[in-house]
This record gives structure tokens, sequence and C-alpha cells, in this order.
């Protein structure tokens, strides 16, 4: 405490004159004014608050004391249902009546429904439900004996209001419950009860009456009076167990109050108040155990209170020292985490993206430290992945070189052109020499060059003709490149691996083999069309549902020939490059590829 006190003193010591002066007048004259502005305010609140509490407890109470009358008014009903002996005998023999007096009792029971249904405001439907399942439904919204509320039930004794009345030797108050009903849903409250045959008792329960009462009618009695008007409050009911029952909003009716959802919670989960500043009251009604709850707006209520505290406020704020104070007290509340700001920002420039400032504020500062993260984190994460991609794209190029530099073809070409030089003459050779000549510089010159697709057409030709010599003219070939795409270019050694795949793996051992190789444009399209085909064996449908998933992970999967095509596709073009394969087996193969047009190529094409 000692050295508290003397670090105060010294703090003080070291303050200007000006800050001194300033903390004088703070306490002398500003001080003493907050204070009484802060206990009246709080004393007026506090009063304002208990009287309110009062008033709604009374209002609850008459809502309560409302709705046992109308409960009570609804129980008369069921009453003179009960006592009707005439309907009781009809209801009696009705489940095994002849067809001509079930008719009868039928148009008589739904003519004594109507009538009772019509005495009472809000009564939705009645139904006389048989121990069979069978029974009697007046609909008032309907006017229909068939088309009621239940008309999707065939056994009327699977409806929830009849479970839980059945067998109860009393009048049962069901809960609000939501129904379906075609395309848009009911919401009623039901008083439940069984009835008996006064003339035959030992028959027992001989139909169980259920009547459905509008939800409206609660809330009508809970948000009619002045008091909500005043108080820009709502009123609505749950049962005992915490289900809401009646509710403004009748798509509400349903949810349920817990611990950790309070009524307050679930008016400010809804927005039905603009103000977050919400307080409650409750009743419980002691016979239905139903609980009238009332949640109202404490802001409006206090609004004259809060504009008198604003003018005090604007007064105090009217004062130059605090306005000084307040100044300085913010430039020093700040200066702290700024500075942690411009370290951080330091620190990047230095190179050092991992630097991560420490947040533990929700105002502007601690949005911008927020954000000073993100963007550290994001610029370290994008590096990272062109990183990856320039990797990716790096061992594409090195597999597609080595896919051209095969030992085994040099190895067969060379001794086939041997063979030549043996047993023709030396023009065939110096041809043969020269096309592979011509493969080789093209192969070995950066294989993700971009080049004419006429010098892509002279070095499939090349190619392939030396494939032909190597085995003995054993396939016919064609290729067909349009005029107007010879000039348009495309990444090298993306056609070859195709075209060594078809004939090594398509028509090398088959008899008759044709290779064709088609370029050219799309219809109406700006990509460039390219079409192997083959009549040879075929490819299993496993591999070309395989080569066809775009989302494959082609790199270090262990291919280096249609497999690195594809991935460089992917790589080079983006979702703008397409491939598909078709094939069937012993009839023969397609590949097509489908490339954009880029660079000045693209704005020749497109003009």
């Amino acid at each position: 405490m000692k050295k508290n006190r003397k670090h105060i003193r010294q703090w003080y010591k070291d303050l200007s004159f000006r800050k001194k002066l300033l903390s004088i007048s703070l306490g002398i004259c500003v001080f003493p004014v907050l204070v009484l502005q802060i206990i009246f305010t709080r004393v007026s609140i506090s009063s304002m608050n208990e009287r309110i509490e009062e008033q709604i407890q009374n209002n609850l109470v008459q809502i309560s004391e409302k709705f046992t009358l109308k409960l009570e008014s609804y129980k008369d009903m069921v009453y003179q249902i009960y006592s009707d002996k005439e309907l009781l005998g009809h209801l009696a023999k009705y489940p095994n009546a002849g067809k001509m007096e079930r008719a009868y009792s039928f148009y008589f029971l739904n003519e004594k429904m109507k009538q009772f249904a019509e005495s009472k405001k809000g009564v939705r439907t009645i139904s006389l439900i048989c121990n069979s399942g069978e029974g009697v439904t007046y609909d008032s919204q309907s006017v229909s004996v068939l088309d009621n509320l239940w008309r999707d039930y065939d056994d009327l004794r699977l409806i929830q209001p009849y479970r839980e009345t059945h067998n109860k030797n009393e009048i049962v108050l069901i809960p609000t419950l939501t129904i379906p009903n075609q395309e848009k849903t009911e919401t009623l409250f039901f008083l439940g009860k069984d009835l008996y045959d006064t003339q035959n008792l030992d028959y027992g329960v001989i139909a169980t009456l259920i009547i459905g009462i509008e939800e409206q009618e609660l809330n009508e009695i809970c948000n009619v009076s002045q008091v909500q008007k005043y108080l820009n409050s709502v009123t609505f009911i749950t049962d005992s167990g915490g289900t809401v029952i009646s509710f403004p909003d009748a798509s509400q009716v349903g949810t349920t109050l817990t611990e950790e959802k309070n009524e307050i919670d679930f008016l400010k989960s809804i927005d039905v108040f603009e103000s977050e500043n919400l307080l409650s009251s409750s009743y419980q009604d002691q016979e239905t155990g139903w609980i009238f709850y009332n949640v109202y707006d404490q802001d409006y209520i206090l609004k004259d209170v809060k504009m008198l505290q604003m003018i005090y406020w604007f007064l105090l704020f009217a004062n130059a020292v605090i306005v000084v104070l307040f100044i300085n007290s913010t430039n020093h509340y700040f200066s702290n985490y700024l500075n942690q700001i411009m370290e951080g920002i330091k620190q990047v420039e230095k190179g050092n993206l991992s630097v991560q400032l420490v947040v533990d504020r929700q105002d502007e500062f601690g949005r911008i430290g927020e954000n000073f993260n993100h963007m550290t984190r994001t610029v370290k994460s994008l590096i990272q992945e062109v990183t990856e991609i320039s990797e990716k794209k790096r061992q594409a190029e090195i597999k597609a070189l080595e896919s051209q530099i095969n030992p085994h073809f040099l190895y067969n070409t060379l001794d086939a052109i041997n063979w030549m030089a043996i047993q023709k003459e030396e023009y065939e050779i110096s041809r043969m020499i020269s096309n592979l000549g011509f493969i080789l510089r093209y192969s070995m010159n950066q294989s993700n060059e971009r080049v004419e697709i006429s010098e892509v057409e002279e070095w499939i030709k090349s190619y392939v003709s030396l494939y032909q010599l190597r085995l003995g003219f054993s396939f016919e070939f064609e290729i067909n490149v349009e005029e107007n795409v010879k000039k348009m270019k495309i990444y090298k050694l993306l056609i070859q691996p195709i075209v060594e795949n078809a004939i090594l793996h398509g028509i090398k051992d088959i008899e008759g083999g044709m290779l064709r190789v088609d370029i050219g444009f799309l219809d109406e399209s700006n990509q460039i069309h390219v079409i192997v085909e083959d009549n040879g064996i075929g490819m299993e449908k496993r591999k070309i549902d395989t080569y066809n998933q775009r989302d494959r992970e082609w790199i270090g999967a262990g291919h280096i020939g249609l497999s690195n095509v594809f991935e460089r596709i992917q790589l080079y073009y983006g979702e703008r490059g397409e491939w598909h394969i078709s094939s069937m087996e012993n009839m023969g193969t397609i590949m097509e590829l489908l490339l954009p047009i880029e660079g000045m190529e693209a704005k020749v094409w497109e003009g």
C-alpha cells in the first residue's frame, strides 16, 4: 500500500502544471456533480421500476382472471354437450347403427355441434370420437362434415388431443398445439372430455369430446389492455413446462423457454424490440399451471429520465477541462496498442510474416489488430501456395522432358536406321536422321514453351513416321490441321504423349491400325479442339474414369504419359483447359483436348 501511495505521489509530481490544474478542477467542480447525477438517476430508475413492476403484476392477474372466465365459458359448453341426452343417445348407437339410421345420427350430431360451435366465439372445431376411431367433426372454417382439421387421419384416436383426454375422469385442458392444415398450420388449444351414456353407465366411455379453440382468443386477452401500449410491451403465455402456447406472432408458438434461454433471451432472438434493455414479470395461474409473461422495453419507459440525464451529460461535457482530459486520457489509452501495431508493421517490413499481435480488445483498434493478423497469415499462405504451384510446374516440366528421352525408343530407332543403311539407299537414311534430329531438338528445348500449331504438326509427322518405320508400316496415319489455327500457339509436348499412347497401347499389335489427329476450332468458340483417334484395343472403363477426373492429384502418382499431359493442362490453363477420353474395348479410343486461345491470338480471334 505504501509503495502504491509513493507511486501516486511521484506520478503527480511528474505532471505538468497544466495537467495538475486540470486534475484539481475535476476534483472540485466536475466530480461532485457527476456523483450526484449518478445517484439521482439510479434512485429515479429504481423507484419507477418498482411502480411499473407492481402495475404489471396487477395487469397479469387481471389477464389471468379474464382467461379463467373465458375458460369457464368453454367448459360450460362441455357440460352442455355432456348433459344433452338426445345427443348422447345418437352417439351411443352411432357405431353399430344401420345405414339409414347411421346417416340420420351423423346429420343430427353434426347439426348439434354446429349449434354449439356458433354459440361461442373462437371455437374452431368440435369432434366426437368413438372408441373405434371413427367420429363426427364439425369445422367452423370449412363448414363441411368431410373437409375438416383432421382430414388426414383415418383413425381419430391417433390425434394428440384424444390421447391426452381419453380415460381421464375430468375436463382436460390441452395447451396450444400447431396442427398442419394443407399449405398452412393452425394454432389451437383444446378442451377434452370422455362422454358416458347416462342411461347405461356400465357401458363405459361411448366417445371422447374434443373442442379446438383458436389461439387468437388467448392472444386477444393478453394484448388488448392500455397498459401494454403504454409500456411498449408484449404479453404471452407458456405452459408449466415453459413451452409457448400463445404469442402475438403465431409462428413462435411451440418455442420452449429454458434456463439458458429465458423469456428475455427469447424476445431478443426474434427482434420484437429494437432495444436490448428489456425487463420481465410473470404470474402463474394456480388452476391451469400456465404462466403469463410480460416483457417490456425499459429504455422506452425511461426515455424521459434519460433525456434529462443527457442534458446533464451535455453540460458536463461542455466543460473544456473534461474535453481536454478526455483527449489526453484517450491518447494515452490507445498509444500502447498503436505502438504494438507499429512494431508489428516494422517486423513485416523486415520480412517476418510470422508476427502476430495480441488482440485483447473489441474496439476499432482491436479490429485493426485482427485484420493485421489476418493479413500476415494470408500473405504467408499465398507465398506458400505460389511456391507449391511453382514447384508443381517445375516437376511437371521435368517429367515432360523425361518422358521424351526414352532410351528404348532411341535404341530401337537407331537400330532401324542401321538396318535401313544396310538395305536401302542413303536418301532414306538421311530422311530418318533428319526426322530424328528434328524430334530431339524440339523435345529438348524448353518443354513449357508455346509454339505455333504448324510447328507442332510437322513435329508429329516426323515423330509418327519414325514409329511407322520402327513397326514396319503396320499402321496408317493421318493429320488434319485447319488453316485458321496454324498460326495459333499451344504449349509444347501436350499432344505427343497422347499420340505415343495411342501407338504403343492402342494400335501397335493389331492389324490394319489407323491413327488420326485433327486440330481446329470448336464451332462458335474461342477454343482449340484437338482430337486423337485410333481403332486400337481401347481402354478399361476404370482407367477412363480415373483419367477423366479433374480433381485427381497427378504429381507424384507415378505417371509421366497421359497424367503429365493432364497435369500440365491444369497448371497452364486452369479451369479453361479441358480433356475427355472416350473408348470402347477392341474398337478404339478418342482423346479430346479443349485449349483456350491466349495472348495476342485471342485478341485477333475475338476481333
